[in-house]
């Protein structure tokens, strides 16, 4: 990703204020048309360079070529993101007419940070852009929330057909009454700031498609409306589309059926038969039109997919299967949470929690093309980029309205399981160099005890967030949902964690002072450790005064972060079969445990146990708290819940880089009491695939590695006498075997 990777050409334009209709808190919408002039033959490709406050649709000669098109602002505190779109396809020599449709937010969110003005930057290499004209556009209104929604920045929006205006959008529509945009110099200079690339396609849009099915359903509150029920084949994100016959000034809403959504769209017919596709996409499994009886013909009801630009590539699947199922809930909810940014959940707040985020980038290769590497960068970047002076990194960023640190889980993008994961993933050294600086202040902030333990942050245990000026701003300590978090070496570990994510980084870039240092950091640390917090009459590792059975998160912790050694592991697995505190965020770190310390079989029947009711509940995704939580399971989809996807691909079917970049990588089946694994996802090479069966006490194995990969094939998990191989990629299966014992459930 480079920084201001083009010089303007053209200026930022923004509606004169006889355009405006701003209200506080709510949305406004522009028409802006303008000429391309091209001389000689169209060269391909042609390309614009696009940046707005906030979306935009673009059309080219009357043809629709982006929806939706630009990011949330937010690639740094000031900045703004631009797209590159190719319209060499829709362009012809001479005069060419561009139309926009600008959406502009006009209010903060977790997930955006407003300019405090609408702006439209249309920039060329080639030919002659016009002077723009722009028109308030009077269609759009703002369709209020479901719910209190003050984490979003996007609207609830309203289209009313009756105020169209003609085909404005075409070539030779008369626009002479129209204002004419200003430039940035009258708009208010330096409004939008520095320039960054999008860097990843534009938004996957289907055609329209059918509803699974669709029903009328019969009002019981004695109301005079017709509620057309229609049911998606999965959780998407989508946007609905109806057409009827009817007449004018007629109210139809639409709103997906979860309690935790905050946006329903409207739209408000003209006369005759008419086709709308409601803008702003929502998301659910099912969808309700609610619309007045008597006086609406409904023609049909459809949806149109949209969704991040990515293809499913990997899968999985074995011979259990509430596994198999668990592994598609989690790749289906991993894809619905993602688009701007990494998303906790897109009906509640489409926030980029920073620990969410964590957990979703190490799904990514395991289902995804290598597309989606470019969400994870852009991430990443923004955590780091947003850093404040003092050093403190927080999140969700982009933000406009919660400055708010999260110890635990900022820890956790500086560890192994953040930065370094992606560049295991993904060899993009230059992510390092970028970060690193950044990754090493934040890790300095951290002050330590005479004990050899940090600094416990917050100073106050349960401080909450304070509000200044509008906007939420402190320290939170929180570690997970649920009850009986033992905090303080939760932290200490995640410290650890984060430490050794660092010295990972400081030994690639080769900062060996950096690396002299942590490395005695770490080893002073993890005996403090040992020594303040176990404690062999629990059989756990537990803070003074915790006076309950050892949290299971915290005993994960401390096997994943080196702090508990051998002797320690049949206690902390005694722990592991007695307590299940954790929330399904942490849920994915304590199985990780049970596999680091051997016990695959014990790890797998954990995670059915606990994964059962999201499995079987009904819904393609998964919620955000066990659904017999005691006070609310949160949101029906939540990817921080997506962990064992990760584990199953990465742990049982054993497949994980071992150099950056996927150069090397191990093979390293670990498959517990199941007897069919089949595993598959495409490194930055080509596709890896694996097959193991067991057939009469044999296992069979078919694996096939990419060109240019070596990958080390592991069966000592098979077999404990099986002595490690390399494997030469070759893109072709290559068949191997080895004798086993019939695994036995515990």
């Amino acid at each position: 990703m480079k920084d201001n990777e083009f010089t303007l050409s053209a200026e930022w334009l923004s509606p004169p204020a006889s355009e405006r209709r701003q209200r506080v808190g709510s949305n406004e919408w522009f028409a802006f048309r303008g000429t391309w002039t091209l001389k000689g033959a169209v060269a391909a490709p042609t390309e614009l360079r696009i940046a707005a406050d906030s979306k935009y649709d673009l059309y080219v000669n009357g043809q629709l070529v982006v929806r939706e098109g630009g990011l949330k602002r937010g690639p740094t505190p000031t900045g703004t993101y631009y797209d590159v779109v190719d319209v060499s396809g829709q362009l012809q020599a001479g005069v060419n007419t561009l139309a926009v449709v600008l959406q502009y937010f006009g209010r903060q969110g977790f997930s955006h940070r407003d300019s405090g003005t609408p702006g439209l930057l249309v920039d060329a290499d080639a030919g002659v852009l016009s002077q723009w004209k722009v028109k308030h556009h009077p269609c759009y209104f703002d369709a209020g929330y479901v719910n209190d929604a003050y984490r979003l920045p996007e609207n609830s929006i309203g289209y009313d057909a009756r105020q169209e205006f003609g085909e404005w959008t075409q070539p030779g529509f008369d626009d002479s009454a129209w204002a004419t945009a200003e430039t940035a110099a009258a708009a208010g200079e330096g409004l939008w700031g520095e320039l960054y690339p999008r860097g990843f396609p534009q938004w996957f849009w289907s055609e329209p498609q059918d509803y699974v099915q669709t029903r009328e359903v019969r009002n019981t509150n004695g109301d005079d409306f017709t509620y057309i029920q229609c049911d998606l084949p999965h959780n998407a994100q989508f946007v609905p589309v109806i057409e009827v016959d009817t007449k004018a000034g007629i109210r139809i809403t639409v709103t997906v059926g979860q309690d935790t959504n905050n946006i329903n769209s409207t739209y408000i017919t003209k006369e005759g038969v008419q086709r709308h596709i409601f803008p702003g996409w929502i998301n659910g499994e099912t969808v309700t039109y609610k619309i007045p009886s008597g006086w609406v013909k409904v023609l049909s009801v459809q949806y149109i997919e949209t969704g991040y630009p990515a293809a499913f590539v990997g899968d999985f699947a074995s011979s259990n299967e509430l596994l198999d199922t668990l592994w598609e809930k989690s790749k289906r909810t991993l894809y619905v949470t993602m688009r701007d940014t990494f998303m906790d959940c897109p009906c509640r707040e489409r926030a980029q929690w920073p620990g969410d985020m964590v957990v979703q980038l190490a799904q990514v290769p395991y289902c995804l093309d290598r597309t989606a590497d470019g969400l994870v960068q852009k991430g990443l970047y923004e955590t780091f980029r947003w850093q404040m002076e003092n050093g403190i990194l927080y999140g969700p960023v982009p933000e406009g309205n919660w400055r708010m640190e999260l110890p635990a889980q900022m820890l956790s993008v500086v560890s192994a399981y953040g930065v370094w994961t992606y560049y295991m993933n993904t060899g993009d050294r230059r992510m390092l160099e970028s970060i690193y600086a950044g990754m090493k202040r934040y890790l300095d902030l951290w002050q330590f005890q005479e004990n050899g333990l940090i600094v416990y942050r917050p100073a106050a245990k349960g401080e909450v967030p304070v509000n200044i000026d509008g906007v939420e701003t402190g320290t939170w300590d929180w570690i997970d949902w649920g009850h009986r978090i033992d905090c303080e070496p939760a932290l200490n570990a995640w410290f650890v964690l984060a430490a050794e994510g660092v010295l990972s980084v400081a030994r690639e870039l080769r900062l060996s002072a950096d690396v002299a240092e942590i490395t005695i950091r770490l080893e002073q640390m993890r005996e403090a450790i040992r020594e303040q917090y176990w404690n062999p009459e629990k059989g756990g590792f537990v803070s003074k005064g915790f006076e309950f059975m050892p949290d299971d998160r915290v005993q994960a912790l401390m096997i994943l972060c080196g702090v508990a050694e051998a002797e320690h592991s049949s206690a902390l697995l005694k722990v592991f079969n007695q307590v299940e505190q954790a929330c399904p965020y942490m849920e994915k770190y304590i199985l990780e445990a049970m596999f680091a310390i051997g016990e695959p079989v014990q790890a797998l029947n954990r995670m059915r146990r606990r994964y059962r009711s999201l499995v079987e509940n009904g819904n393609s995704t998964l919620w955000e708290r066990w659904p017999e939580a005691s006070d609310h399971p949160g949101t029906i989809n939540h990817s921080w819940s997506g962990g064992p996807l990760t584990l199953l691909s990465s742990v049982v079917a054993g497949i994980r880089p071992l150099e950056p970049g996927w150069r090397k990588l191990i093979v390293q089946p670990t498959p517990g009491d199941l007897t069919q694994i089949r595993c598959s996802l495409q490194a930055p090479q080509g596709m890896v695939r694996l097959e193991a069966e067991l057939v009469e006490r044999n296992w069979q194995l078919d694996l096939t590695v990419p060109a240019g990969c070596v990958a080390v094939l592991d069966l000592s998990k098979l077999d404990s006498q099986a002595a490690p191989q390399e494997v030469t990629g070759t893109g072709e299966s290559q068949s191997f075997r080895c004798a086993a014992p019939v695994p036995t459930s515990v």
